[in-house]
């Protein structure tokens, strides 16, 4: 019986997992790769933060063809201002509605857990198809993350996965998904290279290697995949500025986590990480689709006496924004001038009118997997496409904030303080390190191509109109060559 093992470690940058693989810190993983495997990159989905980045993973879907465009969103067809009475229709994946998360997924999208009956997942957030035995840790994970959280004492929360998997190895399960936390929860507590971080990253390293052994006592070794991912990386942050703060200083009554009984607001922001944001103008006026880029310019779109979009991107912390144009395109404007983004079918083109926020050189159309190729080690790896696919959900809002490195959004309430975050799309955020037991394509990766990877190593046929694409065929080809990741230095094949 084939076998899949799905292991998740939350918020690892890639550059840090690649140094402690050279320095020879994770010799599990070294000799996964060694037997046959393979190391890489890939691209996660943004917004890139924890809970929507794992739905690439676990459905094969983006979180806009998830309509889940981020962890906090609002419903414009149904919050009318009545904030108690329309509690449900302003959504936060950070607390109490976290439950609510399998139930806004487009109900078309169908997860590995419903694909897969011979199932089980160690605190995951996203538990569609599964069923309470499956996933036996749900209870631990709210109360562990809690301790980490509060507490800064998040080892525990891996130690219990760990345990967990392990045990799941003599029984007779086809896909096992593990989540690590405690490598998010040490980064957001002090820095992606901190000493907590690197220890809970070699402890990872040692849950592989103990894996391995176990399958290996089974007979079971060549026949399971492994899989070691990240869902987003992260970077320090020096400077906070709380977005919702920066409306209400101008003027704008407006809605965010965790106040959310603000009378008549004027907008409305979701931080996601916190390295972005959605902002929804006139929330409180249900309507049934988004507000063009040139009505949000109007100073009277946020109740304003000038255009709050200029005084936006003029801000050292943001990087750009983006919201959808009157004809059908999408208007991505920092503080060194605009451009256009229109899907065309196959092909997606990108046209710069009065700058180049996206740094991508000059206007260009491209396909969807040129455009990961050739933006693969640019400021905003795969820009385009990231941010075509939030104006696929209807809950997107009605503009999209992104953060530069070293700022976040989120300031007066995000207790603790976060000294590093992510969310944003900058590379640093949106590039994942990738293991595998078995050798890895030279394609550059999504993380949603991983899914029909998965599901074609077990055998099970992969759902239609899914965005991940069958690029990697695990098991085929052993012992090809890996391809060298620039710029950082990388064993991409060891001896």
């Amino acid at each position: 019986m084939r076998r899949c093992f799905l292991l998740l470690v939350d918020g690892l940058r890639p550059d840090v997992a690649e140094r402690l693989l050279e320095a020879g810190r994770l010799p599990h993983l070294t000799a996964m790769v060694r037997s046959g495997g393979g190391v890489t990159r890939a691209v996660t989905s943004f917004p890139s933060t924890t809970t929507v980045s794992y739905l690439p993973f676990l459905t094969g879907c983006s979180p806009g063809r998830c309509n889940t465009p981020s962890i906090r969103w609002l419903d414009r067809t149904a919050y009318d201002g009545k904030w108690w009475r329309n509690r449900d229709a302003v959504r936060s994946y950070c607390g109490y509605q976290a439950g609510m998360l399998d139930g806004d997924i487009d109900p078309t999208v169908r997860s590995v857990f419903e694909l897969v009956p011979e199932s089980i997942a160690f605190f995951t957030m996203i538990t569609r198809g599964l069923t309470p035995e499956r996933d036996p840790t749900r209870r631990a994970r709210v109360y562990w993350a809690a301790i980490g959280h509060y507490l800064y004492w998040n080892q525990p929360s891996d130690d219990v996965v760990a345990r967990q998997l392990l045990r799941a190895v003599d029984q007779p399960w086809k896909f096992c998904f593990a989540q690590f936390p405690a490598v998010d929860g040490y980064t957001h507590q002090s820095t992606p290279e901190a000493p907590k971080v690197l220890r809970a990253l070699e402890r990872v390293d040692r849950v592989v290697g103990r894996l391995r052994d176990r399958l290996a006592a089974r007979g079971e070794l060549e026949e399971s995949l492994i899989v070691v991912v990240s869902d987003h990386g992260a970077t320090e942050v020096h400077t906070h500025l709380d977005l919702p703060e920066w409306f209400r200083d101008r003027g704008v009554p407006t809605l965010s986590h965790p106040i959310m009984w603000q009378r008549a607001p004027r907008a409305a922001v979701m931080v996601a990480g916190n390295g972005s944001a959605m902002v929804y103008a006139r929330p409180n006026e249900p309507r049934a689709s988004r507000w063009p880029l040139e009505r949000l310019r109007q100073p009277d779109a946020f109740g304003s006496d000038h255009d709050l979009i200029d005084s936006l991107v003029a801000e050292p912390a943001v990087a750009f924004v983006a919201a959808e144009s009157g004809d059908g395109g999408v208007r991505v404007v920092s503080s060194s001038g605009e451009a256009e983004i229109r899907s065309l079918g196959d092909a997606i083109s990108y046209q710069p009118m009065t700058g180049d926020p996206l740094d991508i050189g000059g206007a260009r159309t491209l396909a969807h997997r040129e455009w990961l190729e050739q933006t693969w080690n640019a400021r905003f790896p795969d820009a385009p496409m990231q941010i075509l696919d939030q104006f696929r959900s209807q809950r997107t809002g009605d503009l999209i904030v992104v953060g530069r490195e070293g700022f976040d959004f989120r300031r007066r309430y995000e207790i603790p303080e976060h000294k590093a975050g992510h969310g944003s799309m900058h590379r640093a955020h949106m590039q994942i390190p990738l293991w595998s037991s078995h050798p890895l394509p030279a394609q550059r990766l999504r993380s949603t191509d991983l899914f029909p990877s998965m599901l074609a190593w077990l055998g099970i046929p992969v759902p239609a109109g899914i965005d991940g694409e069958l690029v990697w065929h695990p098991g085929s080809g052993r012992g090809r060559e890996q391809r060298e990741i620039a710029p950082a230095r990388v064993v991409t094949a060891l001896p």
